[in-house]
């Protein structure tokens, strides 16, 4: 079971594809970032999550940090994750029972960037819905008029860096 509480390390530095790693950033200069609620930001560094879907979409293209948002999102936000198709795909990805969900993903870290993506494209998420495997689809939300947004890993970092998020993207600056 993947714990986030300290009983077990974060994942630590993750290097994908040779794609994924020719994509350059100059770490002095400040990166576009976007906020995600967990457990789909740990989703996303830990690679089970390759899609971001969103109801706006972005001309930018590139790195992008993933910050795990350090509220838990309103009842009525990520209604998806009270669905048991969710919470068992969840527990099946984290290796545990769907009775310790709950405090796994509450020990998820929060307020700080899990990892770098590179964002590849976007489509609109009914052109693409067919094409998107199972997992994929339990794990985002592809209603008509909303955006997939595709992308590959390309660094999960040591620790989570505490950051300070926001809406939309945003400019992260790397220690």
């Amino acid at each position: 079971m993947i714990s986030f509480d300290g009983r077990k390390p974060w994942p630590g530095t993750l290097k994908t594809s040779a794609r994924a790693d020719q994509v350059l950033h100059d770490p002095s200069k400040p990166m576009k970032a976007i906020s995600l609620w967990q457990p789909w930001a740990t989703l996303m560094a830990l690679n089970f999550k390759k899609v971001e879907t969103r109801i706006w979409e972005t001309k930018y293209r590139g790195p992008l940090a993933i910050h795990a948002a350090q509220r838990v999102p309103f009842t009525f936000l990520g209604a998806s994750r009270y669905s048991l198709e969710f919470q068992q795909e969840l527990a099946s990805v984290l290796g545990c029972r769907l009775e310790q969900l709950p405090a796994v993903v509450n020990d998820m870290p929060r307020g700080a960037v899990l990892c770098i993506v590179n964002l590849t494209h976007i489509e609109t998420a009914s052109t693409v819905d067919s094409d998107i495997p199972l997992r994929e689809k339990i794990f985002g939300n592809y209603d008509a008029g909303r955006f997939a947004w595709f992308t590959e890993l390309i660094e999960v970092m040591k620790e989570p860096i505490k950051a300070k998020g926001n809406r939309r993207l945003w400019n992260w600056q790397r220690p």
